[in-house]
């Protein structure tokens, strides 16, 4: 039996402009994005770190670099926003990754913005195309654990529709959105009304 490797999702890229007028250029990630994945966090603050990975990691090790760019596109959606200013090296601003379960019918969602980039659109960029290619591949649920005093994230999963609710026993908040009750325009973007 052979195993069938999905190729690069080219569809999902494309040019686009933040709410607060940023050009960046959205795409899927590439195994070969580990150096830039690398770049990205190190500009990330210790409690950037901690948000995004719940503990206060150092450095990505190799298997996380690999976890994170080497995926399989048909179960997981991770989309990174580039610098599309015009500078001449790649900068990776931000990335946002939705992976289902294996009933392809819920997904958990992580979103990491470096520091400089923090609060100009790219996560919420980010995350509506990623929700929008959920949907379309038929998930119904994405949900996410977000620790409480992270309150950008949680302004962030208001301002997109997901409820949020505490973790019984815990200081987290889980978001919540249900895809089925979403609609999105031609940009990729949640339609609200």
């Amino acid at each position: 039996m052979h195993l069938i490797i999905s190729p690069y999702p080219a569809r999902y890229e494309k040019h686009a402009v933040t709410t607060t007028a940023l050009p960046v250029f959205v795409r899927p990630i590439k195994p070969e994005d580990a150096p830039l994945l690398v770049d990205l966090f190190h500009v990330l603050s210790p409690t950037s770190i901690y948000f995004r990975f719940f503990s206060p990691i150092k450095e990505l090790s190799e298997d996380m670099l690999a976890r994170f760019t080497q995926i399989d596109y048909d179960r997981e959606i991770a989309l990174v926003a580039v610098d599309a200013s015009g500078t001449a090296q790649e900068i990776l601003l931000g990335v946002a990754r939705v992976i289902s379960d294996p009933d392809g019918k819920k997904a958990e969602f992580a979103v990491l913005v470096g520091d400089l980039w923090q609060g100009k659109g790219i996560g919420a960029l980010l995350l509506e195309n990623c929700l929008h290619i959920a949907k379309e591949r038929g998930i119904e649920t994405v949900w996410g654990t977000v620790l409480r005093e992270n309150t950008q994230m949680l302004a962030l999963g208001r301002k997109l529709g997901f409820s949020v609710c505490r973790v019984p026993e815990s200081t987290d908040c889980e978001l919540t959105i249900d895809l089925r009750a979403v609609t999105f325009d031609e940009a990729g973007r949640i339609q609200r009304s």
